[in-house]
């Protein structure tokens, strides 16, 4: 399983997130884990290479 890093205060940022949105990161967090892509994400080269943000969208915005 590979591991996964969180930058800056996003852990905290993510469970301040609504439960249906907290879960569905959690499980594309797992994807990524188990060497799947995320349903959702976006390159994030200025943080480094191989760094993706997983887009969670929720009902609420």
């Amino acid at each position: 399983m590979k591991s996964v890093e969180f930058i800056g205060d996003s852990l905290e940022k993510l469970r301040d997130f609504p439960v249906v949105a907290k879960r569905e990161a959690g499980f594309q967090i797992s994807r990524i884990q188990h060497g799947l892509e995320p349903s959702d994400w976006k390159p994030m080269q200025s943080v480094g290479t191989g760094v993706r943000e997983i887009r969670v969208r929720e009902a609420n915005g």
